[in-house]
């Protein structure tokens, strides 16, 4: 199973290592697993996308929102990690305002190693096709190690479609975007830049996704079913 990218960051950046809108509970011809209406990725606890790699079907991709965070009196919603390390509480989450979809970067304390809180954009799905908006957050570390953090975010909407055909089923006005995410450890010199395309189906939320480390690694994994409300 691909292990979740969300818990990869925070493993990779270790310095040690140099909201849901008004429901409704199906539209028919929407997917058949619920739908959300005013949302492309609705955020509520339990809500589900199973996924599975295009090119090998035993390697499959379990999207499980299971908590929610407050960060600044702001409601944030984390995915279940895959393959996290024992003993160590994850405290990144994501949300949604009026279109814009936002990262929060957890505080963490660990091993005497601290590191403070922030949130960026990842996204803003009130733009037109074409536009690049960029956004970005440093984040201080402090303790046995000190130096900072940084999260850039350049994303771009590639395409607004009334349709899109996913593993036999037609999902509707779907948004296509890129995010190029690049992360720089000023303590270990490490920067890591991880580019996604990613579908969106209204009130269904991710239906394909693409990501790319590097220049060679390419993975990507298409929805075969889902549940939200």
């Amino acid at each position: 199973m691909k292990k979740n990218i969300y818990y990869s960051f925070a493993v990779l950046f270790c310095v040690f290592t140099s909201c849901s809108k008004s429901n409704n509970p199906e539209e028919p011809g929407k997917g058949g697993g619920g739908y959300v209406s005013g949302t492309y990725w609705p955020y509520t606890v339990n809500n589900t996308w199973y996924l599975v790699n295009t090119e090998d079907p035993n390697d499959k991709s379990d999207l499980i929102i299971h908590k929610e965070l407050t960060y600044n009196g702001k409601t944030y919603y984390q995915f279940k990690p895959v393959g996290a390390i024992e003993g160590f509480e994850l405290t990144d989450g994501f949300r949604e305002d009026n279109g814009v979809f936002i990262s929060l970067y957890g505080a963490t304390s660990r091993m005497g190693t601290n590191t403070s809180a922030g949130t960026v954009i990842e996204v803003n799905t009130n733009l037109k096709v074409g536009e690049v908006f960029k956004d970005e957050v440093t984040l201080t570390v402090s303790g046995l190690a000190s130096g900072t953090i940084k999260h850039i975010n350049e994303s771009k909407i590639l395409e607004k479609a009334p349709s899109a055909t996913i593993n036999g089923k037609k999902y509707l006005d779907v948004i296509k975007i890129e995010v190029k995410h690049t992360a720089i450890n000023s303590i270990t010199g490490n920067t890591v830049i991880i580019t996604y395309e990613r579908w969106l189906a209204k009130g269904i939320g991710l239906i394909y996704e693409k990501t790319k480390y590097g220049e060679l690694d390419i993975k990507e994994y298409s929805l075969l079913s889902y549940s939200v409300k």
